[in-house]
C-alpha cells in the first residue's frame, strides 16, 4: 500500500512538472518572424514549460482588437499600432525591443516613372500602410525634400497587396518592408530612402496585454529564457535559425540570407534593453530613445487624427521588470 502511494505521488508530481503554461502569441505574416518561428518550429519554448500558439494577423493594426478581446496575450508588431492601442486606453505594455531595424523599411520607386530622388515623387501615386511606419517614413522624406503630403497621392495598401498594385502599375512608388518591399526590388522597383537615411528609427517589438503578465509570471519567464536561447543560437548558427522562417515566406536559403542582409537589422541583448539607448534603465524609462521615439508617433498620430490625444502618461507603456527578474535569477 505505501509503495503503491509512493507511486502516485511520484507520478502525480511528474504530471504536474510536465505541464506546459499557455501562451497565445499573434505575429504579421507580412513581416519577417525568425527568431519567433524557430523557438515555435522546433519546440524551444516546450523546452521551457510554455505552449504557445501562435496566431497570424497581416499586420499590427489587427492585432489591437484580439489583445482588447483577451483572445492573444502576446503580439510582435510594430510601434506604431503599439502606441495607437496605448493611447486608446488598452491595458497593453511592451515588454522588448526585439528587432532594431536600419534599412528594412524602404521607398522605392520605379524607375520608368521618370522617379530618381524624392523630389521626383511630385504628382505620383505612392503605397503606404496609413497611420503605420511607413506613412511616418513617406512624409518625413517628403519633408526632407521640401513637399508636403498634399504633393502626393497616397495610395493606402496593406504590405501584402503592394507588390501586385506596383507590377500592375497602379502606383509609381511604395514604402513598406521585407519581405514585400524585396518583392518589388525583384520585380525593378529601385529604393531611394530608407530608415538609416533619413534619420528615423523602427523595428519590432513585443506587447502584451497587462493582466497576462500580471497573472503568468511563470509564462513570460519561460516565454524570456527562450528568446535569450534563441538569440544565442542564432548568434552561433543563422542558418539553423533562419531556415524556418524562409520556409514560411517561400524563399530559398539563399534568398533569405540575402532578404537580412537587406534589413541591417539587430536583435538586441536584455542587457541592452536595459539601457538609454533602448528602454532605459530602472526608473529612467522616460529618458530612453525608444521613450522618445514612441513620443514622437504619438505626435504623428494625432496630427494625423488617427488618435484624439497623446497619452498624458507614457511610463507605463514600458514594463521592464520582467527582464529585470529573468537577468537577476540568471546570476550564478
Amino acid at each position: 500500500m505505501l509503495r503503491f502511494l509512493s507511486a502516485l505521488l511520484l507520478t502525480l508530481a511528474t504530471s504536474i512538472h510536465a505541464q506546459t503554461l499557455p501562451l497565445r502569441v499573434g505575429f504579421q505574416t507580412g513581416d519577417i518572424n525568425t527568431l519567433l518561428m524557430y523557438a515555435a518550429q522546433t519546440g524551444q519554448f516546450a523546452k521551457n514549460g510554455v505552449e504557445v500558439k501562435l496566431t497570424p494577423f497581416p499586420a499590427g493594426p489587427a492585432m489591437l482588437p484580439a489583445l482588447a478581446a483577451g483572445e492573444i496575450d502576446f503580439a510582435w508588431m510594430g510601434e506604431f499600432p503599439a502606441v495607437t492601442g496605448y493611447s486608446n486606453g488598452m491595458p497593453i505594455e511592451i515588454l522588448m525591443m526585439e528587432r532594431l531595424d536600419f534599412t528594412n523599411v524602404r521607398l522605392v520607386v520605379n524607375p520608368a516613372a521618370g522617379i530618381k530622388t524624392v523630389a521626383d515623387l511630385k504628382g505620383k501615386k505612392v503605397a503606404v500602410s496609413v497611420g503605420s511606419t511607413s506613412h511616418n517614413h513617406l512624409l518625413r522624406a517628403l519633408s526632407q525634400a521640401g513637399l508636403k503630403q498634399e504633393d502626393v497621392t497616397i495610395v493606402n495598401l496593406s504590405p501584402a497587396n503592394m507588390p501586385p498594385a506596383y507590377v500592375a502599375g497602379q502606383v509609381d512608388a511604395a514604402l513598406t518592408w521585407e519581405p514585400n518591399v524585396g518583392l518589388m526590388e525583384k520585380a525593378g522597383a529601385r529604393p531611394i530612402a530608407t530608415t538609416s537615411s533619413l534619420g528615423m528609427i523602427t523595428g519590432g517589438i513585443w506587447v502584451a496585454r497587462k493582466a497576462f503578465t500580471k497573472d503568468n509570471p511563470a509564462a513570460v519567464q519561460g516565454f524570456l529564457k527562450t528568446w535569450r536561447a534563441a538569440q544565442k543560437t542564432y548568434a552561433a548558427n543563422p542558418a539553423e535559425v533562419r531556415q524556418y522562417e524562409a520556409k514560411r515566406v517561400g524563399q530559398t536559403a539563399q534568398e533569405f540570407d540575402a532578404l537580412i542582409a537587406r534589413q541591417t537589422a539587430s536583435h538586441p541583448s536584455f542587457e541592452q534593453l536595459l539601457t538609454a539607448d533602448f528602454m532605459g534603465p530602472p526608473g529612467k524609462e522616460l529618458d530612453s530613445r525608444l521613450m522618445k521615439h514612441l513620443q514622437g508617433i504619438g505626435a504623428f498620430l494625432v496630427s494625423e487624427k488617427r488618435i484624439s490625444a497623446a497619452p498624458a502618461d507614457w511610463a507605463p507603456i514600458f514594463n521592464t521588470r520582467p527582464i529585470q527578474e529573468f537577468l537577476r535569477a540568471e546570476k550564478p
